[in-house]
This record gives C-alpha cells, sequence and structure tokens, in this order.
C-alpha cells in the first residue's frame, strides 16, 4: 500500500462491518473538526501458498474480485462520510493483508488512527479481534477503537471521560482529552480512583485511618493532574470525580453518559504484548462508547 507521508491525517479502518462504517462516520466528523484529510484503508486477505496452476488462477480472479468489491465498499463510505461532512478532503487505500499490517504502516503518518471494536463477521457485539488489539498495543499515535450506536456515530455534546491517576502516562491521557473535547465543543470528566477500605484494612485498621485527610490527598492528585490545562483550554468545561475502587470498575461506572473514554498507554516498546494495561484492556473489552489510547511520547 502506499499513502502519502501525512501527520495530520486521521485513519480509519474500513473492512465493510456497520461498526467499521460507524467509526469511519465519527472519524470523518473529527476529521473535519482537525481540519485535517480523513484516509479510508481496506485491507486484502493475506495471500496463501500454492503449488498448482489452477490454484493459482482461482486465486487470481479470486482477489480480483475482492479488490473491486473493496473500492466499491470505499466508494459507497466514502459517499456516506461526504454527505456528513461535504468539505472534508477523502482518500481511500486498498493494502495487502492481514488487516493490522495496513494499519499500522498507516499509522506511521498519521494523526489518529479509528477503528471499529466489531470487524465483519464478529459473533458479537464486544468482541475485540487480533487486528484491533494489535493496532491498539503497537500504533506511534492515539488510536480510537469506537463503540456505538451505529445508526447515530457522529460526535455530540455529551461529556469526554478521562482516567487520572497522577502519572506520566495519565498525563498524557488528560492533555489529549481536552484537545478533543475543544475541538468537538465537549465538556471534560476527569475521573481518578482511589482503593479505599479493602486495601488499607477493615475494622480496627480502617478506623485508625483518617479518610478525611486521604480524600484530600486524593483530591489534591487530581487537581494537579489538571493544572494548567483549563488555562490553556478555557474553553472546555471540567467536572471533576473523585470515586473510590479498581480505576476500571470506577471508569465503566461514569462512561454511560460518555462519548469518549481516554485512557493511557506505555507507547511501543521491547514487550508489545503487554503494552495496554489492566484499565486500558479491560475498557476496550468493556466501555459502551469509543475508547482513545492516547500514546506517551
Amino acid at each position: 500500500m502506499s499513502t502519502p507521508s501525512n501527520r495530520n491525517a486521521v485513519v480509519a479502518g474500513v473492512d465493510g462491518s456497520e461498526t467499521s462504517a460507524a467509526a469511519a462516520r465519527w472519524a470523518g466528523a473529527l476529521a473535519a473538526r482537525l481540519e485535517a484529510p480523513l484516509h479510508l484503508v481496506h485491507s486484502l486477505p493475506s495471500e496463501g501458498i500454492f503449488y498448482s496452476e489452477a490454484a493459482v488462477l482461482i486465486q487470481s480472479q479470486m482477489f480480483e474480485q475482492l479488490k473491486s468489491d473493496g473500492e466499491t465498499l470505499l466508494r459507497d463510505l466514502t459517499a456516506k462520510v461526504r454527505a456528513d461532512q461535504p468539505d472534508l478532503e477523502i482518500k481511500s487505500f486498498i493494502g495487502p493483508g492481514p488487516a493490522a499490517t495496513s494499519l499500522l504502516e498507516a499509522a506511521d503518518d498519521a494523526r489518529i488512527v479509528v477503528l471499529g471494536a466489531t470487524g465483519a463477521g464478529a459473533i458479537e457485539n464486544f468482541l475485540l479481534g487480533s487486528t484491533v488489539l494489535r493496532v491498539a498495543n503497537n500504533a506511534p499515535c492515539p488510536v480510537v477503537v469506537w463503540r456505538g450506536d451505529t445508526a447515530n456515530p457522529l460526535p455530540d455534546d455529551r461529556p469526554i471521560v478521562v482516567g487520572v491517576d497522577g502519572s506520566e502516562l495519565s498525563s498524557a491521557a488528560v492533555r489529549y482529552a481536552f484537545q478533543v473535547a475543544s475541538f468537538l465543543g465537549a465538556p471534560v470528566m476527569a475521573v481518578h480512583s482511589w482503593i479505599g477500605d479493602a486495601a488499607l484494612g477493615v475494622g480496627a485498621t480502617a478506623a485508625l485511618v483518617d479518610w478525611d485527610a486521604v480524600a484530600e490527598s486524593e483530591s489534591a492528585v487530581l487537581a494537579e493532574a489538571l493544572a494548567g490545562l483549563q488555562e490553556e483550554y478555557p474553553d472546555v468545561e471540567v467536572r471533576r470525580v473523585l470515586d473510590r475502587g479498581p480505576a476500571a470498575r470506577v471508569l465503566l461506572k461514569h462512561l454511560g453518559d460518555a462519548q469518549l473514554a481516554v485512557v493511557g498507554s506505555h507507547g511501543r516498546g521491547q514487550f508489545r504484548a503487554a503494552l495496554l494495561g489492566s484499565t486500558s484492556q479491560n475498557l476496550l473489552h468493556k466501555a459502551p462508547c469509543p475508547v482513545l489510547i492516547a500514546r506517551k511520547a
């Protein structure tokens, strides 16, 4: 696949499923607000190895048909996105499989990559395939795994929820949340969770803990994480939430009315399969809305 070098491009993976089509429309709306082009990327299956002339001929004919079908798919989806965003620059590309390889190649020159949580042939609504996980773990730019109402996929004014834990990784997520919220005209709900009684003891031990002091300390962590960003993005309304419990459970509890969840990632490294922490993995599988994996620079 040959795609132009464009660090401002929004890339959307397209596989023919309703979810990927909705994800592409969402990506188009984001691209329009970013004043960036949208690149639609479709992948053909990986070629097999055949040892007879007849098998090679059949494979060639099959791939020609799949390529034609892919071109039709991209034309139809381009028309749908253009109906939403008439002035948006849209380009489409067909690359060799596997799909993750084409998307990661496109991600090298992308501002953000968007793909559906479920692909064509997924057996349940919350199934994450190897393509999603590989791209989420290895892309050098932020990745949005889209899930939601396929009939109404465009961004709206519901809050963007971001997990805050005071770490450097969390700081990247918070900054992305403010950036996206500013472009979409949405509020940010900054959620900081902390473990209470269960971690520090029960009964007599728990009674010795000054919970007011703990809550005050945790509130300071949240305030520090937001320091400066509210001045940098004065147009973004900020809602602060402090809640006890494991991070993933707390974040999921506050996603009922969210349009996007933002969490941090370690970026690329030696142990790629374990890059996404348990909180990010949990949200990718269970969040009812799109999840943005923010890359640490």
